[in-house]
């Protein structure tokens, strides 16, 4: 009979993460986000699309009063703002000022802040027991798993839990992602390596021992814009455009795939995206 290697799906994050990071002028993170304008434009861009996303997220974590949250890789408070609403008690980490600050404003706007508290860092140089109080109720990590060990990453946060883990990524190629493949090339001189999907996640938990719970669901994203110079502006910084020639590059593109959509724009697109949840 003939051996079949299984494959070490850690290795194989490991190598398709790196060879994403190594895309020339690619930028993700605090990099990215750390400038409080950029975050503000993230948060600002949020559609029905997002907001259905969110309310199945939000279904997902099925919250009671009091409950301890940890979200990891909060962003401007896509969750965290909701769950203390809901009368969670959050700890949002995310590496990113920029996003953080957006955070801690609209928390203070609506008077939550006492129920969210941040810590800025990145997940895999956090240490649970000296910087967090665990355990929580539930561990949350929403399209933010980009550690390049995502397997001591998914034992740190199992560790961290007493309820239940909550993970949210891409089974495929999102809208922002294609355009980047499309587009990166002629911008940079070399091609976009798409990351890790999440096939390598729930490979990486069952080798662990992990028997997770997966669900896949639709994406229907649609991103709006007032002209095509707002587009522009909204991905140059992501897409590292700096020169004339590649804002026409990238102004060439969206002219020819933004769509008419009431006195705006809009690029619109379906993907699909993986919950994977397990109860400790």
């Amino acid at each position: 009979m003939e051996d079949h290697l299984v494959p070490d799906w850690n290795e194989v994050w490991k190598i398709r993460l790196a060879l994403n990071r190594s895309t020339p002028e690619f930028r993700e993170g605090a990099e990215l986000w750390s400038e409080r304008e950029q975050a503000r434009r993230y948060s600002a861009r949020s559609g029905p699309g997002h907001a259905r996303r969110v309310a199945e997220i939000l279904g997902d974590l099925a919250i009671a009063p009091g409950d301890r949250v940890l979200d990891i890789g909060s962003g401007p408070g896509t969750l965290a703002l909701p769950l203390a609403r809901a009368g969670a008690m959050v700890t949002a980490v995310d590496p990113a000022g920029g996003m953080l600050a957006e955070l801690r404003a609209a928390a203070e706007q609506e008077g939550l802040t006492a129920g969210i508290t941040t810590l800025r860092g990145l997940w895999e140089e956090i240490d649970p027991s000296r910087d967090l109080d665990p355990p929580y109720d539930r561990v949350v990590a929403s399209f933010s798993l980009v550690m390049p060990d995502i397997r001591s990453a998914l034992a740190a946060m199992d560790a961290a839990a007493s309820g239940s883990v909550h993970l949210y990524w891409f089974a495929d190629e999102p809208l922002w992602e294609r355009l980047y493949v499309a587009l990166w090339e002629d911008l940079h001189g070399a091609p976009y390596h798409p990351r890790p999907k999440a096939d390598c996640l729930f490979n990486v938990l069952y080798g662990m021992g992990i028997y997770a719970n997966v669900l896949m669901r639709p994406i229907e994203d649609a991103t709006s814009f007032s002209s095509i110079e707002d587009a522009v502006e909204h991905f140059a910084p992501r897409m590292s455009v700096t020169t004339p020639r590649q804002r026409a590059v990238l102004q060439d593109y969206l002219r020819e795939h933004l769509v008419r959509k009431g006195e705006g724009l809009a690029l619109a697109g379906s993907s699909t995206y993986a919950a994977i949840r397990w109860q400790k």
